[in-house]
């Protein structure tokens, strides 16, 4: 039988270490008399049910370890037991090859499984198909920035419905170890193999900034930063010399990006356009994101999500239309069936990023510098320009961005890194300047002026969603004071405090956070060293400012004035105590 031969073959490249033998032979009414333990069935070949066969959850998950194990096949060292080499470059008989390396991740799925990854081939190989990239290549005959002759030469490579095209597009593959192979060294200092390839996507958006929702943590595969060979054919002979412009139409083709998720930075090789009319240089350290290898990576999706949660908080506090701020959202970032009109890229300088650990218990930090390149048309942009100003002065980027770096801010502070700083350096407009109070208020009446306008609201009519964030005054209240280092930093470590799960984002019983913090805190960089500290407060749900029964916002506001100064109230109306 095929199947029969199918593990004999396998047993000639593994060995006897085989997780299931079957019979020599076995023909006709004998198979149905075989027994199968149902748990040798390999995880891929299993209903994708909880109980038998669940992918989905991206944390610490038997399954999906399982199913990635038996799909790597892996060898002694841990890598795929099935890797492409690299082939000769260029022309090779009639076949013509290009090799392009991307520096994050490609992310593809095939539509197939429950959970999202790409195509499959032979002895469990991933691939792009050749019919992705033919649309991405066909994709520049209608591009305003290609000349109308590359335009036509497009299309005869292509083809139409009534004409066949003159290329033949055979896909493209990963060289090498697909899988991200990386060998880890446990707590109990056993070794084990982790696959980068697992990814992990949070959508925290409604929990962040509506206060709905529990965690997630939803696995995915991606490539990890893969070098691919795209191969192509002709079904004429072609010159050197136009094989090199099909070369650099791909190329071209390839700026936009490859598979999914290009918008938060999945499948780009090459910067996605020439010129982009707002931008910003950044510089910043924190706590790392981790891979599911407990290896820190800094994500340049962060950069989409962080923006887009303040546009939510920010329309929120404006508009009290759920539809007309979601469609707002969805224009700018995008979603399930239309991409946004908002081009974000983010390019890391040289060197960076860098990685180390912190404090007693080794947590993993990053310091980066880059420039964030944005474009939209021109009444966006203006709009987008005053969400980046916003970020920068009131809160931060990336993980744990709701605290001060604890490093810098209070070295006292040696169990765990804590928080993250980010400073701007340059920019393509000039950046409101801030170096008081009264001009953080100005700053921020002014802003909430803007996003009237933008949903075209006026004072008199405005109302608000009742969102965890929504910015609205009746919501919040802003406190701040120009400091040489902070003064409130302690108030979060107070032992009350930080067991309200307001503040802490945890109770008495919790060991770690186990939701998000009602509190932001900022040290907002001023000329020679100081700093505005500010503290943001969400006052309008009392209840998780409960400790224990006793309301903790009342003594949380009057420390916060004790360390900043009874005059420290800056926007937002105070609550009432």
């Amino acid at each position: 039988m095929v199947f029969n031969k199918a593990f004999q073959k396998a047993i000639l490249v593994k060995g006897e270490n085989m997780p299931f033998i079957p019979p020599e032979s076995i023909n006709g009414d004998e198979w149905e008399s075989v027994e199968t333990d149902p748990e040798q069935v390999p995880m891929m070949y299993r209903a994708q049910i909880q109980g038998r066969c669940s992918l989905q959850y991206g944390k610490n998950n038997a399954h999906l370890n399982r199913w990635t194990e038996e799909w790597v096949y892996p060898n002694q060292d841990g890598t795929p037991s099935s890797q492409y080499t690299e082939p000769q470059l260029g022309l090779e008989g009639s076949v013509y090859r290009i090799k392009v390396e991307f520096p994050f991740r490609v992310f593809s799925n095939c539509g197939q499984d429950s959970i999202l990854r790409p195509s499959i081939s032979t002895n469990g190989l991933p691939f792009i198909p050749g019919s992705s990239i033919k649309g991405l290549f066909e994709r520049l005959s209608r591009h305003p920035q290609v000349n109308r002759a590359l335009q036509k030469k497009v299309k005869e490579y292509c083809g139409s419905i009534e004409e066949p095209g003159t290329l033949r597009f055979h896909g493209a593959y990963p060289v090498g170890d697909w899988a991200g192979t990386k060998k880890v060294e446990l707590k109990d200092n056993r070794q084990e193999n982790r696959y980068r390839m697992v990814d992990v996507v949070h959508p925290q958006q409604e929990r962040q900034v509506q206060g709905k929702g529990s965690p997630k943590a939803i696995a995915i595969i991606s490539f990890y930063q893969p070098t691919f060979v795209f191969e192509l054919s002709s079904l004429k002979p072609l010159s050197d010399e136009e094989w090199k412009t099909i070369t650099g139409l791909l190329k071209r083709a390839l700026r936009k990006g490859l598979g999914g998720k290009t918008s938060t930075g999945y499948g780009l090789c090459f910067i996605p356009q020439d010129d982009y009319p707002l931008w910003v240089d950044l510089k910043g350290v924190g706590v790392s994101p981790l891979l599911r290898s407990d290896e820190p990576e800094f994500r340049p999706s962060l950069f989409k999500a962080t923006l887009k949660g303040h546009v939510s908080r920010l329309l929120a506090g404006v508009c009290g239309d759920e539809t007309v701020v979601k469609n707002k959202i969805n224009r700018l970032f995008g979603y399930t069936t239309e991409p946004g009109i908002l081009q974000l890229y983010w390019e890391n300088k040289q060197n960076f990023p860098k990685y180390d650990t912190h404090g007693e218990e080794n947590t993993p930090i990053y310091e980066n510098r880059g420039i964030l390149k944005l474009d939209a048309p021109h009444q966006e942009l203006i709009f987008i320009q005053k969400v980046l100003e916003f970020t920068y002065v009131m809160a931060g980027l990336g993980k744990s961005w709701r605290r001060v770096w604890h490093k810098d801010f209070m070295p006292s502070y040696k169990t765990r890194a804590i928080g993250c700083h980010w400073d701007w350096l340059d920019s393509s407009f000039d950046r409101t300047a801030i170096k008081n109070i009264a001009d953080l208020r100005a700053f921020l009446t002014q802003l909430h002026a803007d996003m009237m306008a933008y949903v075209k609201v006026n004072a008199n009519s405005a109302s608000y969603l009742s969102w965890k964030e929504a910015w609205c005054p009746q919501r919040l209240s802003v406190y701040s004071q120009v400091v040489s280092q902070s003064q409130a930093v302690c108030l979060f470590h107070d032992s009350k405090f930080k067991t309200t799960p307001a503040i802490g984002g945890r109770t008495s019983n919790d060991d770690r956070p186990t939701s998000f913090s009602f509190v932001w805190h900022r040290m907002l960089p001023l000329p020679d060293d100081r700093y505005l500290e500010i503290v943001t407060v969400f006052h309008a749900d009392r209840t998780p400012w409960k400790r224990q029964g006793e309301d903790q916002l009342e003594p949380f506001i009057k420390a916060v004035k004790s360390a900043l100064g009874e005059d420290s109230h800056t926007w937002g109306n105070e609550p009432k105590l």
